[in-house]
């Protein structure tokens, strides 16, 4: 193809939640995924796409249509505490402990504010840009779909029972955009199918999202632009890790779906640019009663707060378990750096981390480092400054070792960081911690074990992801067509811009 034959076609994201490079790997060797295998070959392929962190999808599809960090975008997980509202936010993870914080107030969270009041408006989204451009866009099952168009929201069945306090509203996204049955501003309504039901979560599955994008295909209305999220594989492979290479053959027949409805692989290469990607990894859980860390008896002499009620004036601390992450907010004096003696000698806990002095530092059972940013033109001018591999330049003091970091020291020049099993790790937990307004301590950690706390979920003998670690991060990244992006090693926050670039 020469450069520039791209700038005609149409461009189609497919987000495939849990989509790992081993995976992927196992399966294209059992010959499971021959489309997604096909679309590989025919264009590029990186298996070192870092996401970002927490590596939860709610901060992930955030960054990804945003394109930064969450500090920027200010949505810093899929569980945090709003101090503005003393509430805990809970995009839907876990049954009881939704239950437990109500159903309706959850589902709101999700439904509602996620793009109306939690994602800031000082950044603006990849919907936004391109439908301002003058280019069309669909958003298919994504969460962060924030856009201009004005869309009702709807309760389907027996939700209408459940979702009675949930107000009604407009909810905005791009011209065509699903949240399964919830949001259905994509023509006139499908023929009630079982992928509709709540044993299908409404719609929010591959079979269901893919229907619509076959269905805007075949009447010759596929937008300029379409996102679409496929969430299936996260949920089953949560339960079990080992038929991962299968789950995603389940994947690769939807995918062949849209190959198909486009005309077969010739019509599909020539009128379609595709990005294939996940929001994050996972990590298997050891099947030992002691994979999960329980939170709850290190503070035994303090007050921790019920995430239905959090009262800071009578309580100590608020947790945020986001499964192999958790935030723990202090409310007192001197309740962080009790937090922080607690945790900080288990070895199962990787790294300890706090925001300071426009800083964070990191620590683990063994040393102690701190970092912060350097304005780049002030680089050179500093000791203690080292480089990323993304160019982005940090003040840095302590054991490097935190990190798994390796600093080269050139004979002119700013050192140069390389990050080991902690990709990009500076922006991402700095991105996370200062996404938070409260003051707040993250925890992750260590490979095979997860945080436990009351009435969230637990994945002993499966698998499960929150951290910083290599394994929950990184993610495939495929790109067909002339005009590959320009990165040994990608990351999701880049995709907004060279996508915009595609098509404007």
């Amino acid at each position: 193809m020469r450069a520039g034959e791209d700038v005609n076609k149409k461009v189609i994201l497919i987000v495939i939640d849990s989509f790992m490079p081993h995976v992927f790997q196992e399966a294209r060797q059992k010959k499971l995924v021959p489309a997604l295998s096909r679309l590989a070959d025919e264009g590029t392929y990186w298996d070192n796409c870092v996401t970002v962190f927490p590596t939860m999808s709610a901060s992930a599809d955030c960054s990804l249509i945003a394109g930064c960090y969450p500090d920027e975008h200010m949505v810093p997980g899929l569980m945090w505490y709003n101090p503005r509202e003393q509430t805990v936010v809970n995009y839907i993870n876990g049954n009881k402990a939704v239950i437990r914080q109500g159903l309706s107030r959850c589902a709101e969270n999700v439904l509602i504010d996620l793009n109306e009041k939690h994602m800031s408006r000082q950044v603006t989204t990849l919907f936004e840009e391109l439908e301002r451009s003058g280019k069309s866009a669909a958003s298919i099952n994504l969460a962060a779909h924030r856009a201009d168009e004005k869309h009702l929201l709807y309760k389907p069945g027996l939700m209408k029972l459940v979702l009675g306090k949930v107000r009604d509203q407009m909810v905005s996204g791009p011209r065509v955009c699903s949240l399964g049955i919830f949001i259905r501003s994509y023509g006139r309504p499908f023929p009630w199918s079982f992928n509709q039901s709540f044993l299908k979560k409404y719609g929010m599955n591959d079979s269901f999202a893919v229907d619509i994008v076959c269905r805007m295909i075949k009447e010759n209305q596929l937008p300029d632009f379409t996102g679409i999220y496929l969430p299936d594989t996260d949920y089953y492979y949560h339960r079990k890790p080992e038929q991962g290479a299968a789950l995603l053959g389940k994947v690769d027949k939807q995918v062949t779906r849209l190959i198909d409805a486009l005309g077969g692989w010739d019509e599909a290469l020539r009128k379609c640019a595709f990005i294939i990607t996940g929001d994050h990894g996972q990590t298997k859980i050891k099947s030992v009663k002691e994979s999960g860390i329980q939170l709850e008896p290190f503070f035994r002499n303090l007050k921790i707060s019920p995430k239905g009620n959090v009262n800071p004036k009578q309580d100590d601390l608020v947790i945020c378990n986001n499964e192999r992450m958790c935030y723990i907010y202090p409310f007192k004096e001197g309740i962080k750096e009790e937090v922080i003696r607690l945790l900080s000698p288990d070895e199962r806990i990787d790294i300890v981390a706090w925001k300071e002095q426009g800083g964070v530092y990191i620590r683990n059972s063994h040393a102690k480092l701190y970092f912060s940013p350097v304005e780049q033109d002030k680089a050179q001018d500093e000791s203690r400054v080292v480089l990323d591999p993304f160019g982005r330049a940090w003040r840095i003091k302590g054991n490097i070792g935190v990190i798994d970091g390796v600093i080269k020291r050139p004979d002119s020049g700013v050192p140069t960081l390389t990050f080991g099993s902690y990709p990009d790790v500076f922006s991402r937990l700095y991105g996370a911690l200062y996404a938070n307004e409260a003051p707040c301590i993250v925890i992750t950690s260590a490979p095979g074990y997860e945080f436990v706390t009351k009435y969230d979920p637990v994945h002993q003998g499966g698998a499960s992801h929150g951290s910083l670690h290599a394994t929950d991060s990184l993610v495939p990244l495929i790109i067909t067509g002339s005009e590959p992006l320009d990165s040994s090693s990608p990351r999701i926050v880049e995709l907004k811009k060279y996508i915009y670039n595609l098509l404007c």
